[in-house]
């Protein structure tokens, strides 16, 4: 059974492994290398100072993370590979719908996986950006899904 928790300083390590194992392999329209990149910021600044994580446990290992930015701007969401298609992200989601009550998520056009599970999960896109670094498109997903989607 999953269950859901707030993070701990103490999670760092398996909570940074989870992003970049689920990351390279769920994003692989970008390199490696941009990804270790972003790797060492989530390991020294984001995870342990700015971001709000929500973990995804199941007999005391983590499986999965949801991260906010800030209040109901969702920055991560990741399940292990090993550990994907087993409810944790649905769970992860689940929680963070009930602690705010609008929520979301930028996610690369590439990345249709991402695309169905939030469409799936009540999220409607609302807009698109290039980004600036990597110059590639993303759309910004809303739930609950509002009238002036696109």
């Amino acid at each position: 059974m999953t269950t859901i928790r707030e993070y701990r300083p103490t999670d760092l390590e398996k909570t940074a492994a989870v992003w970049l194992t689920s990351t390279v392999k769920g994003q692989p329209f970008l390199s490696e290398e941009h990804w270790l990149t972003v790797y060492r910021r989530l390991y020294h600044t984001l995870l342990p100072v700015e971001w709000k994580t929500l973990l995804a446990e199941v007999d005391g290992e983590i499986e999965g993370m949801l991260s906010f930015s800030a209040p109901g701007e969702i920055a991560a969401l990741f399940v292990g590979p090993s550990c994907q298609h087993k409810g944790h992200a649905g769970a992860l989601l689940t929680a963070a719908k009930e602690l705010y009550g609008r929520l979301e998520v930028w996610v690369y056009i590439q990345n249709e996986t991402a695309l169905h599970f939030f469409s799936r999960s009540g999220f409607a896109p609302l807009r698109e950006k290039t980004e600036t670094e990597t110059k590639l498109k993303k759309v910004l997903m809303v739930w609950p899904s509002c009238p002036n989607t696109l």
